[in-house]
């Protein structure tokens, strides 16, 4: 290994130290305690909370992981997976099993990012045992890694590629947004709970059967592993060449001219929608991007409208929301089904928009969304390539960075990830709840159904929590989060004495609210505050929920906040023994709205509801 002047070749082990992990036994799992870190808490470099196991016993002090550490995954039943590390980024109450262990004394940063680079990555696949997936102690004092002697020339080469990682995380926050907010818009349009401006009518049942031609290869002119070709004639598409609705080309096999010319019906051009009907059944792709032809394997159906029975690019998007897993998940009846047959797509029926017209539009308006997906997808992809090469070039010292007082951005940050911020509000906080809380009334309103204070105060909430504002002011009270300050000294008594709003008291009803004579002043304030979208989501998101809904979704949503701030990763028991160990809120769990189906679904919801944003 040769490196430049000013640096040198070190074991790994001189550099830090390094941890085993806990042994315990099932006896010790609890449904909430100690966090114990698995290799499955590792995805793309990072610490993921999917698959949570607790635990109640003794550990020692320094199995505890602190900020710095590198955990590694060190035994596995898959190859693949040793050697697979991410940086622990803050405190967490948790510990690390025994097939991970962790490497501790990083004060640079240079490590973790050195421990993820083929150099290291190479010398563990060398020393993983043939017939044990594992890399022992041993193997950790065997690796070497080039360093600079300076810690300052360290520390410059880690901020470099954190900043990379930074805007790596961003894009991959922001592209997570926009897919929320693309399955938020494809639950309202696909099922008509919103229709587009200049459309109406009602709704058609559908069966896609009846109104399809579903093709696949017959059993007879099934290929063989031989006729998959490198290259060739003809794409030959199969189930996994799917990649997140669309066909990965890049990936594909061929076949020669015979086999394409065998049979036209699976002769696959643009605008074809594919599903697949063996091993993962039920993906699903539109072909797009088609450069030359193409056909199917026998795992894969192709389906196009009969006539001009609907838009296929609607029915795409209808195979990829929840009304087609839904129908799966009836289908499969908790077995396991390993083949989708064109029988039982006979029995998929659902409403669809009367004319094609109002399918194409909703068609493009998720279409003009994925579009957008895609170009920051591309971004990413892009930002991780020069990442790698960044990687290769500064860890060995090929590029140096001596000379540089800070390190330069490797890649411009998009203007799409940092917005621009507001300009310093003009009032106080007292007064911007009286008009928002103003605006809630005026967009909820209703002479049929009495408008009550819980509902008001539950909307402010969530709508502060949509703004990413403080939401400081409500407390853990036995209705939810709830503010009494907004109640008695701040927005309500100024939104009343302003005549904003009206409230009326009685016995029966509690505190109602109803539209003040001078609301229109109020509306003007949102308006000249740019307010206005803000006021149209609460309408849009929150006017038909119930007030034990809205109790739910805000509740968890206090919840998850308090466990984000406190390390502790999200899950349904968490926010179970958060809300049972809180004298206001324990009651709640004896109510069905806060069974544990509703509290997972109102995660779910959440990270649609406030479109990503914490």
């Amino acid at each position: 290994m040769v490196v430049p002047n000013g640096w040198a070749v070190k074991p790994l082990l001189e550099c830090c130290d390094l941890l085993q992990g806990l042994t315990y036994s099932p006896n010790n799992i609890q449904p909430y305690g100690l966090l114990v870190l698995r290799s499955s808490n590792i995805q793309d470099g990072r610490l993921a909370f999917d698959d949570c196991v607790y635990v109640n016993c003794n550990v020692d002090e320094n199995k505890y992981v602190k900020p710095n550490d590198i955990l590694i995954c060190v035994r596995n039943g898959s190859s693949a997976l040793i050697g697979k590390s991410c940086v622990i980024d803050k405190a967490y109450n948790a510990t690390f099993g025994a097939f991970m262990s962790v490497l501790r004394g990083d004060t640079t940063g240079y490590l973790a990012h050195m421990f993820a680079c083929d150099v290291v990555q190479q010398q563990i696949r060398n020393r993983s045992s043939a017939t044990i997936n594992q890399i022992t102690k041993r193997d950790f004092e065997d690796i070497k890694i080039p360093i600079p002697c300076d810690e300052k020339e360290q520390r410059t080469i880690a901020a470099a590629l954190s900043d990379v990682d930074a805007y790596i995380a961003a894009l991959e926050k922001l592209i997570a947004k926009k897919r929320a907010i693309k399955q938020g818009a494809m639950q309202e349009l696909l099922t008509g709970k919103r229709r587009l401006p200049g459309f109406e009518g009602e709704w058609e049942n559908l069966n896609l059967a009846a109104n399809s031609t579903i093709k696949a290869r017959i059993g007879w002119q099934g290929l063989t592993t031989e006729e998959y070709l490198d290259e060739g004639y003809a794409y030959l598409i199969t189930g996994t060449d799917f990649d997140n609705g669309r066909i990965a080309w890049d990936g594909c096999h061929y076949v020669e001219k015979g086999r394409y010319d065998q049979d036209p019906n699976i002769q696959v051009d643009n605008g074809d929608v594919l599903i697949t009907k063996d091993g993962t059944i039920g993906k699903v792709a539109i072909v797009k991007a088609l450069s030359k032809k193409a056909t199917l394997n026998s795992g894969v159906f192709v389906v196009r409208p009969k006539g001009n029975a609907y838009d296929s690019v609607y029915i795409y998007y209808v195979l990829l929301s929840e009304i087609f897993a839904d129908f799966l998940a009836k289908l499969a009846a908790g077995s396991t089904i390993n083949h989708l047959y064109q029988k039982d797509l006979v029995k998929f029926e659902f409403m669809i928009p009367p004319t094609k017209e109002e399918q194409t539009a909703i068609a493009e308006i998720l279409s003009d969304m994925d579009a957008e997906i895609d170009a920051l997808t591309a971004k990413l992809n892009k930002a991780k390539y020069i990442k790698q090469g960044m990687m290769s070039e500064l860890l060995t010292g090929r590029i140096r960075l001596v000379e540089q007082e800070a390190p330069a951005e490797p890649v411009a940050a998009p203007k799409v990830v940092e917005l621009p911020k507001q300009e310093a509000k003009g009032h106080n906080q007292q007064f911007d709840d009286a008009v928002m809380i103003a605006g809630i009334v005026n967009a909820l309103y209703s002479d049929k159904y009495p408008l009550g204070r819980k509902k008001v105060q539950k909307c402010l909430y969530l709508l502060r929590r949509h703004q990413d504002e403080s939401t400081d002011a409500f407390k853990k009270k036995a209705a939810g989060p709830y503010a009494d300050e907004v109640r008695y000294k701040g927005g309500e008594p100024i939104a009343r004495s302003a005549n904003y709003i009206v409230t009326t008291t009685a016995k029966d009803k509690g505190t109602t609210f109803a539209r003040g004579k001078n609301i229109c002043q109020a509306l003007g304030y949102i308006e000249s505050w740019g307010k206005q979208d803000d006021i149209k989501w609460v309408a849009d998101k929150l006017k038909f929920k119930k007030v034990e809904e809205l109790e739910l979704l805000a509740t968890v949503d206090m919840a998850i906040c308090d466990l984000e701030e406190a390390g502790t990763p999200v899950s349904v028991a968490a926010i179970k023994h958060l809300i049972a160990t809180n004298a206001e809120w324990k009651a709640k769990l004896k109510r069905q709205i806060f069974s544990d189906a509703n509290i997972a679904r109102a995660i779910r919801e959440l990270q649609t509801l406030l479109q990503g944003g914490n």
